[in-house]
């Protein structure tokens, strides 16, 4: 049995294999996509009731009711009527809220991708880390065999009287190996509990130890082109689901400007009622009431201020995101670009050199001109430097990840 299916077995009793699109699938019902998928609904009820008049009210009143002599508090010789009264907002206010709740259910429906991709990017690394670190685990055990038979040899040759250099240097690398062994298992288990908390909300499979299978998918080649392909973003970066967020929240701050605008605005009132005076005879009543807005400098004009200046901030809030994103999106260019060369290095040129001292030394062995030891340390080089690219590799592919799901817009799936 491997060694990663027997550290599973033991650490979690069972372990699956995930494919990187099952796993994005499952996160899309992790607890944060959840609740924000949630907020969104909420707001769309709240638009369905924006800008609707307010419910009516029943009047029941009594006029000229006695409260001294033989007629006191007698109902019929009062005057009793019945009634309905309805405030009627002014319709740039009722319009305002309509816009107001329009733009919070656009900030909620901005916010809610927002979340839902910042759940599979957090999928994503975590499956990618599994994945570089099952092929890292294969090379290490491959190293472990080398270092067991360079130390066999090694012991061989101290019995024969030779320097004991060889073989303290042995013991310190398998030491070494067991510090990686070490790292590594950490490494697994965090990575697995990360994604474990993305895909598993309900926790039924805590005890399972998830594997990485499959290979990586094309979009992790050239990132920025599946990401605008994805949004078909033809106009710059600002099409991206976090800038899109910070838009909406400008729009929002729009929204209340105008409805603190709008509340210049009077307000009227609309009565009927039917009743009877004091001797029986049936009575009806209108009335037409109006707001009179008339203190707007100490009122209405500090929050229209207030509104406006939150605009400003929001709006400044936006261009400091703006070129939040542009850094970084620029620091992990330049970083996948510098992790590229070292890997081109590595692959093009140290590995072959590597190769080509395995062969010199294998030619010298087979002389009778070299020591299996030596041998054993070039080939055990050589296995360095494969677990070198695959580290290198792991870390341009989580840039990548992270650059695809920073540019990534709104139609990504």
């Amino acid at each position: 049995m491997a060694l990663a299916s027997l550290l599973a077995l033991l650490a979690f009793g069972e372990a699956r294999a995930l494919s990187l699109e099952e796993a994005l699938l499952r996160a899309e019902a992790a607890p944060e996509v959840v609740a924000a998928r949630a907020g969104e609904a909420a707001s769309q009820e709240l638009l369905r009731a924006a800008g609707q008049l307010p419910d009516p009210r029943l009047v029941l009143s009594v006029d000229d009711l006695a409260i001294e002599g033989d007629a006191r508090y007698r109902l019929r010789d009062s005057k009793r009527m019945v009634g309905l009264m309805q405030d009627i907002p002014a319709a740039k206010k009722r319009e305002a809220g309509r816009r107001q709740a329009a733009a919070g259910l656009a900030a909620d429906g901005r916010m809610r991708e927002l979340v839902r991709l910042a759940a599979r990017r957090e999928a994503a690394l975590a499956w990618i880390q599994i994945y570089f670190l099952a092929k890292k685990q294969s090379l290490l055990e491959k190293s472990a065999a080398e270092i067991r038979l360079r130390q066999r040899a090694t012991t061989a040759a101290l019995a024969g009287g030779n320097d004991p250099d060889e073989a303290l240097e042995s013991l310190l690398d398998r030491q070494m190996l067991d510090d990686a062994f070490d790292v590594l298992r950490r490494d697994l288990r965090q990575a697995r509990a990360r994604l474990q908390r993305v895909i598993q909300a309900d926790g039924s499979e805590r005890n399972i130890a998830l594997e990485a299978t499959g290979e990586l998918p094309a979009w992790l080649q050239n990132p920025e082109m599946a990401a605008a392909r994805e949004s078909d973003a033809d106009s710059g970066f600002d099409d991206a689901a976090e800038l899109s967020a910070s838009q909406a929240r400008v729009g929002m701050a729009e929204a209340e400007l105008a409805v603190a605008q709008a509340d210049k605005d009077s307000d009227w009132a609309v009565e009927f009622g039917v009743g009877q005076d004091a001797m029986g005879e049936a009575m009806m009543m209108a009335k037409l009431s109006f707001s009179l807005p008339v203190f707007t400098a100490s009122r209405q004009n500090p929050r229209i201020a207030a509104a406006q200046r939150k605009l400003e901030q929001s709006a400044a809030e936006h261009q400091l995101r703006r070129a939040e994103f542009q850094r970084q999106r620029e620091e992990w260019r330049a970083e996948e670009a510098a992790l590229s060369l070292r890997i081109k290095r590595v692959t093009e040129e140290t590995l072959p050199l590597l190769t080509r001292r395995i062969a010199l030394a294998e030619a010298a062995f087979s002389g009778g001109r070299g020591s299996a030891a030596t041998l054993i340390l070039a080939r055990e080089k050589h296995l360095d430097a494969r677990i070198q690219a695959i580290d290198l590799e792991a870390e341009r592919a989580a840039i990548r990840a992270n650059l695809y799901f920073l540019l990534a817009g709104s139609a990504t799936k």
